[in-house]
């Protein structure tokens, strides 16, 4: 019963915790970084988290995003949330985060990230799949690189478009 309690699972694991969540002030990243736009699924976010913690991008940043701590989230994350550092910005700070750094807005439209990957450290800038970027940061950022596909493809989810992305910085060795 007390588990049914704490728990949003129908089948939990059985063990559960009470921790104090961390509260990071705007910081500017470390290394290569993420910033979402308007990412609201918490298992996209989690899949974000768990990819940049195994790419080595240390920060992500979230404008009106999901809740990184949300149960959903975490699960999906596979612990990747306890290796990252994550920020909630505002709309100001994450202009100044894509105006200040090798950014690019991974979009449709833009240049092939395959070709010349970004110099390191680097900004990715991802939005929502129903809305995408929102025009203020588009208009902030440096570049809009886009992820070559085969024809017939409108584009990919949000979460695997991050993961690749990562996946091309991190294996060409920008900073890694």
């Amino acid at each position: 019963e007390v588990m049914k309690s704490v728990s949003d699972t129908v089948t939990p694991y059985g063990l559960a915790a009470a921790a104090e969540l961390p509260h990071r002030e705007f910081a500017a990243p470390q290394g290569d970084a993420l910033l979402l736009d308007g990412v609201s699924d918490p298992g996209n976010l989690g899949t974000i988290l768990r990819t940049a913690a195994a790419t080595g991008f240390g920060d992500v940043y979230l404008l009106d995003c999901a809740d990184a701590y949300a149960p959903k989230t975490v699960r999906a994350s596979m612990g990747g949330i306890f290796r990252v550092r994550t920020y909630d910005v505002t709309e100001e700070q994450a202009k100044a985060l894509a105006a200040g750094t090798a950014s690019a807005v991974l979009d449709m439209g833009g240049r092939s990230l395959t070709g010349s990957p970004l110099p390191t450290p680097c900004l990715y800038v991802a939005g929502s799949e129903a809305h995408g970027v929102r025009a203020a940061l588009r208009g902030a950022a440096r570049e809009i690189r886009s992820l070559p596909m085969a024809g017939g493809m409108e584009s990919l989810n949000v979460a695997v478009a991050c993961a690749v992305a990562m996946y091309l910085t991190f294996s060409l060795g920008n900073g890694h």
